[in-house]
């Protein structure tokens, strides 16, 4: 059996959904596919974390969350903030753009959902 393109490609943010590209959403399910990756947008789907609060939270090396925060941010995938400590330091804190992918194989045909954490 052949598979065909995947045929329903959807984006939700608020109300109003709309179809994205196959190169769009085989970026974003390649990036669900790595553990790491995964790990990190789930500790960062709901509230913003500095690199060390999502190394401590998902229990991940800070050097690996770095390097996925960096392959995260390159695909467009976070919402960044900066600010100055008291201390005088630089904080950034990330997001994911990502709240949950829903991907469903019928038959012949693969549908694949995105929610985001973005507002219309």
């Amino acid at each position: 059996m052949e598979f065909k393109e995947i045929m329903a490609l959807v984006c939700y943010h608020g109300e109003n959904p709309h179809r994205i590209n196959q190169e769009r959403a085989d970026e974003i399910l390649e990036t669900v596919s790595d553990p790491y990756q995964r790990k990190i947008i789930g500790c960062i789907k709901d509230e913003s974390k500095t690199v060390f609060q999502i190394s401590k939270d998902a229990g991940i090396a800070t050097s690996t969350v770095y390097r996925k925060i960096h392959k995260l941010d390159e695909k467009k995938l976070l919402i960044s903030s900066g600010s100055i400590t008291p201390q005088k330091k630089r904080e950034f804190k990330y997001k994911s753009k990502i709240r949950k992918v829903v991907t469903v194989f019928d038959e012949d045909v693969i549908d694949v959902k995105i929610y985001t954490n973005l507002r219309d």
